[in-house]
């Protein structure tokens, strides 16, 4: 049987301020076993040196590359726009500057795109580190990645990663890319599926491979972590989709469901047993869950961070989706409302 030949890629990163992970980056994409591709870097208004420690890595590039800067914009949806202008592929894919991917990552991210009736395609998402802290998130984070893909499967597309996201750029064009989901600095993943998959519907798939996995460092302190989940909060309300808030209020719903029963578990002196019985079948299915998801991408379960988020979760989950009515946060120096419409 002929082997199909490698479909050519244009891999877009927007950056701001990652001198120190840029070079990682780097190292990935002259890793990659996929050798059809492009590489366009867009600078989003660094302020640190990070153009410059580019310039030094691209001396020598093994790939074809391009180094553009925002002038009259900015943002990571500015950026992406940007950088799909400059492309010479039909086929795009986003990441993020802080993260890296092994050697089959590119492969494994476009050969799906054979299936002529594939727009855009997920990719799994991992966050690594040593603290128990940043495990927890890893946790926390596995069970995001596995509903995702669980819900695509059934053709319900509501969560995906821009870390980690690949589509054709005429499904791009043909939903007005960004056009009209421009009011949060996040969103440039979950929003323009939404945009995508009422268009072409049943086009979206997940990639269940962990040869196309991306991996981040988790938040190392709870000030980074809090600013990150009220950006990511921030697009709920743009773009709105019945699906995606349905979702969301089960989520909050069952959350505040557990945090009622420990209270009574500690509280109550009637129906300890069955208290006790539903939180552990929650337990045991969760724990059973994220054990096959974090198998299937090669990450150990870590037993005590997992009892501890389950403990902690169902707190800070009622608690940001509070806050991400309220207030603000701050990204990459920028300070934005998480009340954005």
């Amino acid at each position: 049987m002929t082997e199909k030949p490698e479909i050519s890629i244009s891999v877009i990163v927007p950056f701001r301020n990652e001198a120190e992970t840029l070079p990682r980056l780097f190292n990935s994409f002259k890793a990659q076993s996929h050798v059809a591709f492009e590489v366009i870097l867009i600078n989003d208004h660094s302020e640190d040196n990070c153009v410059r420690v580019l310039e030094d890595l691209l001396k020598d590039s093994p790939f074809p590359f391009q180094l553009h800067s925002l002038s009259n914009s900015f943002g990571k949806k500015a950026a992406i726009k940007k950088g799909i202008e400059f492309s010479t592929h039909d086929l795009i894919l986003t990441t993020d500057a802080d993260c890296y991917a092994g050697p089959n990552w590119l492969k494994g991210m476009s050969y799906p795109f054979n299936e002529s009736s594939l727009q855009m395609l997920v990719g799994p998402v991992l966050l690594v580190g040593d603290s128990f802290w940043q495990k927890m998130q890893s946790i926390e984070f596995s069970s995001l990645i596995g509903t995702g893909g669980s819900f695509l499967r059934l053709k319900i597309p509501i969560m995906s990663n821009g870390a980690n996201l690949a589509y054709r750029k005429n499904a791009f064009e043909s939903v007005n890319g960004f056009d009209g989901i421009e009011g949060t600095p996040s969103g440039d993943d979950e929003l323009l599926m939404n945009k995508v998959n009422k268009a072409f519907p049943n086009s979206i798939q997940f990639q269940k491979s962990s040869q196309a996995v991306v991996i981040s460092e988790a938040m190392e302190g709870w000030a980074s972590f809090k600013q990150q989940r009220l950006r990511w909060a921030s697009k709920w309300k743009v773009g709105f989709r019945l699906s995606t808030m349905l979702s969301a209020i089960a989520v909050f719903l069952v959350q505040l469901i557990q945090v009622r029963l420990i209270i009574q578990l500690f509280t109550s002196v009637s129906n300890l047993e069955l208290i006790a019985s539903l939180l552990l079948l929650k337990l045991l299915i969760e724990y059973i869950f994220l054990w096959s998801v974090r198998r299937s991408f090669g990450q150990k379960m870590h037993g005590l961070a997992f009892l501890v988020n389950y403990l902690l979760y169902p707190f800070y989950a009622i608690y940001f989706g509070i806050a991400a009515n309220f207030g603000k946060f701050h990204w990459k120096g920028r300070r934005y409302k998480t009340s954005t419409k």
